[in-house]
């Protein structure tokens, strides 16, 4: 059970295979397999820190940008973790 409330990588374990993050602002978008993350992350990474680091160059994500990028993990909306 995650800490504080907080998603990790391994609560997808059996619920996810691959995570899609997209962004309606920016157009990007990425599928990732969940495997590889744990592998790459660990499974107690969360889901929040996992997001930041695959949109730090995003130009749109400083304060000061007047339209702020919106990644999000679609997948995520409609599942019990």
């Amino acid at each position: 059970m995650p800490s504080a409330g907080a998603v990790t990588l391994g609560d997808l374990v059996g619920k996810v295979g691959v995570l899609r993050v997209e962004c309606d602002r920016c157009f990007e978008a990425g599928r990732y397999l969940v495997a590889n993350l744990i592998h790459e992350y660990g499974a107690d990474a969360k889901l929040s820190e996992v997001l930041a680091n695959f949109t730090a160059d995003c130009p749109r994500r400083r304060p000061t940008s007047p339209a702020r990028c919106e990644a999000g993990m679609p997948d995520l909306a409609g599942l019990r973790i």
